[in-house]
């Protein structure tokens, strides 16, 4: 592991790369490889087991790639599988989304009313209520699901009435409950930010984990060492589904888009 290994980042499509784009702001000299497992999208309705699977076999993918970092940019990943992660990296780190999320929307949140917007499985688990706790006991959490939602981002659609229409009905019940934070649970989110800011009004403040997320990133990479110096960055992009399908939604998605696609199974 040196200065050249890449970052390894996955998702279960291209929800993943609103990291990528963030991660490129911040550390553009970097080496990157991305790992979009479309083929088996969505991880948001699966079980446990299917999710802890599917992400032991990424990561492991990407520490043979010579990864230097996991960034594991998906939040139904994040809520169940992190600690399994870790133990399977060794030395190599892994970040998640969650632990990133919560500390954001604490360090943002005046009146501690926060709401979360995420997959259903992370919803169900409860991931970032438990997180928010941990660090401020009096938050009040107002955490809401939507596969729907992420379907829309998947299959390239973002602006539209239809999703104005959902994001409204799953935010009343936080907006009712005055929150003053809302969080993009899920990293499909976020290119759906204008729709989403559209709904919950100027009072709200909308949040993106993976802004937080790449700091981390950062200061660890420079505590170690590890930060690239040189130009010539690669990035690399991996998808379990159809290339061709992936290559469209990177033009769609991706603030420096990439033909380097190949399609693998692993």
């Amino acid at each position: 592991m040196n200065t050249n290994s890449p970052i390894g980042i996955f998702d279960s499509g291209v929800g993943g790369l609103t990291v990528v784009n963030n991660l490129i702001k911040i550390l553009p000299k970097e080496n990157i490889i991305y790992f979009a497992d479309s083929n088996n999208f969505p991880y948001g309705t699966k079980t446990e087991g299917e999710v802890i699977k599917l992400s032991e076999r990424i990561t492991k993918f990407l520490i043979g790639e010579g990864s230097k970092a996991i960034v594991v940019a998906c939040n139904t990943v994040s809520s169940i599988a992190i600690p399994r992660l870790k133990e399977l990296s060794g030395e190599i780190p892994v970040f998640g989304m969650i632990q990133a999320g919560a500390l954001y929307a604490i360090e943002t949140s005046k009146n501690k009313r926060i709401g979360i917007i995420s997959t259903p499985l992370t919803a169900q688990k409860h991931a970032y209520y438990n997180e928010i706790k941990k660090i401020e006991p009096d938050a009040e959490i107002f955490e809401v699901g939507s596969q729907e939602m992420v379907t829309l981002v998947e299959d390239g659609i973002s602006y539209k009435k239809y999703a104005y229409r959902l994001a409204e009905e799953k935010l009343k019940v936080p907006l009712e409950n005055k929150i003053d934070t809302l969080v993009l649970g899920c990293t499909h989110f976020p290119f759906l930010y204008k729709t989403v800011k559209n709904v919950v009004g100027e009072k709200v403040k909308v949040i993106d984990p993976s802004d937080f997320l790449v700091i981390e990133v950062k200061k660890y990479l420079e505590t170690k060492n590890l930060i690239k110096k040189d130009d010539d960055s690669q990035r690399i992009y991996f998808t379990s589904g159809n290339e061709e399908e992936f290559k469209e939604k990177m033009q769609i998605f991706l603030d420096y888009p990439s033909e380097n696609v190949e399609k693998i199974d692993i």
